[in-house]
């Protein structure tokens, strides 16, 4: 049986938690691709949002961080009490919502080492911390993102997540073409980003939950077809493991 949250599904204007997504509507093109979103994240609580591929998780994440192109018809994105619904890429970093995609971009003739470096400078994370944490020292002298394996360009991106010192941040599957050890690592780092993070808070996107084993939810929420369709406790996951996506929303 479903424990439905219904906070997670439907919220006034006012928001008093860390992010309220309220009746996101969001178009690229002439294509809908989110329709009538409505999420909350709350304090202390890692919040696993799952689908299928072609469910709009990216989609929401990028309408998130500000993609020009991504365009909001209708709805809100409240970040720690601020709208940020129609704010630029560069602010909604500068406040502290950091997203890692599932494929990090490639940066051309920059080092993963210089890369983290200046992004310390800036947060006052120390460099080889992070690298031991992560066991990425034999590739902080190639270039971002180039001739990696899944994991270690993972790995990397993870990095330098965690160099942000983000307030909020969401992780597009981290357990999508990662070998078994490389999760283990992952997961390891991203409870510390948890313990360390202004909210104790987390989101991470995937659609097999691979994840689960090394770290527990709090909510699970079920995106189809760019809606969230409902939200509630842990034991979700094990329907979705039992039944698929389909069999839970028809």
């Amino acid at each position: 049986m479903l424990f439905i949250v219904e906070v997670l599904l439907r919220m006034t204007s006012s928001c008093n938690n860390i992010l309220c997504i309220n009746d996101l509507t969001v178009s690229v093109g002439s294509k809908t691709v989110l329709k009538n979103v409505s999420l909350t994240v709350n304090k202390n609580s890692t919040v696993f949002l799952l689908g299928p591929n072609g469910a709009g998780k990216t989609s929401l994440l990028r309408a998130l961080i500000g993609y020009p192109n991504y365009n909001i018809v209708s709805g809100k994105i409240l970040f720690d009490g601020e709208d940020i619904t129609y704010s630029p890429m560069e602010h909604r970093v500068s406040r502290g919502l950091a997203i890692a995609y599932q494929i990090p971009p490639k940066l051309t003739g920059v080092r993963v080492r210089d890369l983290l470096v200046s992004i310390c400078r800036r947060t006052g994370c120390s460099v080889d911390e992070i690298v031991d944490e992560l066991e990425i020292n034999y590739l902080l002298n190639r270039e971002f993102g180039k001739g990696f394996s899944g994991g270690e360009l993972k790995r990397i991106e993870i990095a330098t997540i965690v160099a942000q010192k983000p307030r909020l941040a969401f992780i597009d599957e981290p357990d999508s073409g990662v070998d078994v050890d490389s999760i283990a690592i992952i997961a390891r780092v991203l409870r510390k980003l948890i313990d360390i993070s202004t909210y104790r808070s987390i989101v991470i996107i995937t659609h097999s939950a691979s994840i689960a084993k090394y770290i527990r939810p709090t909510h699970v929420c079920i995106m189809i077809s760019g809606s969230i369709k409902f939200c509630g406790d842990e034991s979700i996951l094990d329907e979705v493991f039992s039944y698929g996506f389909k069999r839970m929303v028809s």
